[in-house]
């Protein structure tokens, strides 16, 4: 086999390779999303034991797991962009390997939002058995609703945020000074980028406790959010836009809670 064939017989493996992870992504997605409507269709047992505070140490196990659905259906297509530039990089490097890299960044990722997801279950957990969530993992409460979004509002503002969002915003710059060739390499990248969507994203996911953990409309809004907020311009301030309207939203809720 010539030096020729040979490349591009690389070439096709990484273009098949890389249409693999996409599809891989975007299969993960769908189910995940076709997991969630059937929940609130049929109100699953899981999401009624946790929301009824119910179930023991299996229904907090349930709530963890459905958390770790809807994180990872909500959260990959915002990754979609560092995803891209991560393939085109690890193609350029090694591309025998490339596809096997990529699916590994994305793991990684996704091991970032499954560790988020042990407080968000346990947080659910711990409301529900105070009778502070509706079935549908709704706030009960409008001082709980009040803190919750304020919070978030507040966030939106802070520090932390800024300098989470700006990584997200810059995949490349990112991944050019955190890169790690091989599989294991990858998986660091990937987890450490999942922590900076992490510190960026955390407390948009924690109002999900005020219009509903099964709120199907409010969780693709939020997806969508994500997304917005790392595509658009920086100077388009969307990250203040939004906490202004939590600290707004909540401000109504402590007046609902104080009358």
């Amino acid at each position: 086999m010539t030096a020729m064939s040979s490349t591009r017989l690389i070439r096709s493996s990484f273009r098949s390779g890389r249409a693999a992870v996409w599809a891989g992504m975007a299969a993960i997605v769908a189910l995940g999303w076709i997991y969630m409507v059937h929940m609130n269709v049929h109100m699953a047992a899981m999401h009624g034991m946790a929301a009824a505070g119910e179930g023991g140490h299996g229904g907090l196990v349930a709530t963890f797991a459905m958390w770790v659905v809807m994180m990872v259906a909500m959260m990959l297509p915002s990754v979609v962009p560092t995803v891209s530039v991560f393939a085109m990089l690890a193609g350029r490097r090694s591309p025998r390997s490339a596809a096997r890299t990529t699916a590994m960044f994305v793991a990684g990722y996704s091991l970032a939002w499954i560790g988020y997801c042990v407080p968000a279950a346990v947080a659910q957990w711990e409301l529900a058995r105070a009778a502070l969530l509706t079935s549908m993992g709704a706030s009960t409460s409008a001082a709980v609703s009040a803190a919750i979004l304020v919070g978030a509002g507040l966030f939106q503002f802070s520090g932390l945020k800024n300098a989470c969002m700006s990584r997200c915003r810059s995949p490349l710059a990112f991944l050019i000074q955190e890169w790690r060739d091989g599989a294991a390499g990858a998986l660091v990248v990937g987890l450490r980028n999942g922590s900076n969507c992490v510190g960026c994203c955390w407390a948009l996911m924690a109002v999900l406790f005020v219009v509903g953990t099964m709120n199907l409309l409010w969780m693709a809004l939020f997806t969508l959010l994500v997304c917005a907020e790392k595509i658009v311009p920086a100077r388009w301030r969307l990250d203040a836009v939004v906490g202004a309207g939590f600290i707004a939203w909540g401000a109504v809720a402590a007046v609902g809670a104080v009358l």
